[in-house]
């Protein structure tokens, strides 16, 4: 049996198919020659970028570190807040602050209250119709023994229908509560003993009119009230000193205690009962200061300094010492010190733009020029070139710390 053959017929493409294949190629060409083309597009981009960015941020940084000389120079001068200045006198300040306290404290002295006691006693005699005088100071004795005195002379009328009576003013012979007797107390007359009529003058009756009194009770005295006020003033001032130093210290050289001085605005002390332990004492004063400022006390300085020169920053000391102060007059005695390391001053504008666009060789040899250079150095950042930027903004002149 012959066996099938499979016959596979193959056509010839069409104009058509021709023509769409042709198109596919080409625009594949274009897709990759467009590519290419972006690509370059955006290195030369990101090229000008990073050249760009390179160009703003450059800039010259300078540090020079010029010869110096030590300075040192001591001066007293006058410091005034009043009126005008002369050439050995720098302008001066005052401050002032109000500060006030109320505190209270013991009362630790004593004082002894000794009264004596008063009253009347009712003096009566049975012996004659005539009226008797008795002399002031007259001694009268309770039967409890308690001794009193008349306080004035006095008359004893003539009995009449049995007595004549008076009311005698008296005071006890001794301070203290014992004298504080009863009204039912009676009374004779000891100057009369040994006499026929003692016994027929006597008092009937007494009337305490003020109580005798002897005891310790507090006592708030001058030495305690200046006590408190010394103690209440130390507060006060170390207070005012702090808060003037605190307030004006930036500003102003405020260090000497001899620059401080308080007075005392008012004083006062609350009404005390007799027997309180303790007082309350209210002080307000005044703190005032003389300072120099600083800024003035710099501008003071150099003019002490050889001409053209300035000081190194950080190398200053600036002492001082007040010899005297007259707060009155609003002025002080100083003595000034100051010593630094000094160098020839340049101006820092100036000499960038001298340097500016220079090569690091010409530029070193111009700032030589102006300035004494003890060392020098000269960079760029970023780095890469050798040449001092452009624009005097772009360069930057410091100082060696």
């Amino acid at each position: 049996m012959a066996m099938k053959k499979r016959v596979i017929d193959v056509h010839p493409p069409t104009e058509k198919r021709r023509k769409e294949k042709e198109r596919n190629n080409t625009s594949q060409k274009d897709a990759s020659r467009g590519s290419r083309g972006l690509l370059v597009g955006i290195i030369l981009f990101l090229l000008f970028l990073a050249g760009y960015l390179y160009y703003i941020s450059y800039q010259t940084r300078v540090v020079i570190e010029p010869v110096t000389e030590s300075f040192s120079e001591e001066k007293e001068i006058l410091a005034r807040s009043l009126g005008s200045i002369g050439e050995e006198e720098i302008r001066g300040a005052v401050k002032r602050k109000t500060l006030s306290r109320s505190e209270e404290f013991p009362i630790e002295e004593r004082r002894v209250i000794e009264e004596k006691a008063e009253g009347e006693i009712e003096v009566c005699q049975d012996h004659t119709q005539n009226a008797t005088n008795y002399r002031e100071g007259t001694r009268f004795v309770s039967d409890g023994g308690k001794l009193f005195v008349a306080k004035e002379a006095f008359v004893i009328p003539g009995k009449d229908n049995g007595e004549g009576c008076v009311s005698v003013e008296v005071e006890a012979g001794k301070p203290g509560e014992n004298h504080n007797i009863s009204s039912d107390s009676k009374f004779a007359l000891p100057g009369l003993e040994g006499t026929a009529i003692y016994g027929r003058v006597k008092g009937k009756s007494f009337s305490l009119t003020k109580e005798g009194v002897y005891k310790e009770v507090p006592h708030l005295g001058e030495e305690g009230m200046r006590q408190a006020e010394v103690e209440m003033s130390d507060g006060l001032l170390e207070e005012g000193i702090k808060k003037i130093r605190e307030e004006y210290g930036q500003e102003y050289f405020l260090e000497s205690d001899a620059q401080f001085q308080m007075s005392v605005v008012e004083r006062s002390s609350e009404e005390l009962e007799e027997d309180e332990e303790s007082f309350r004492f209210e002080l307000i004063v005044e703190v005032e200061a003389i300072g120099i400022g600083r800024e003035n006390t710099e501008n003071f300085i150099k003019n002490l300094l050889p001409e053209g020169y300035t000081w190194r920053k950080n190398t200053e000391e600036v002492g001082y010492n007040f010899v005297r102060t007259n707060f009155e007059d609003r002025e002080a005695d100083v003595v000034l010190s100051f010593s630094a390391d000094i160098y020839k001053d340049f101006n820092k504008e100036t000499l960038k733009r001298e340097i500016v666009g220079s090569s690091f060789e010409e530029a070193r040899e111009k700032i030589e020029e102006k300035v004494d250079v003890e060392e020098l150095s000269i960079r760029t950042f970023p780095f890469g070139l050798s040449r001092v930027a452009g624009t005097p903004e772009r360069i930057r002149v410091d100082f060696k710390p």
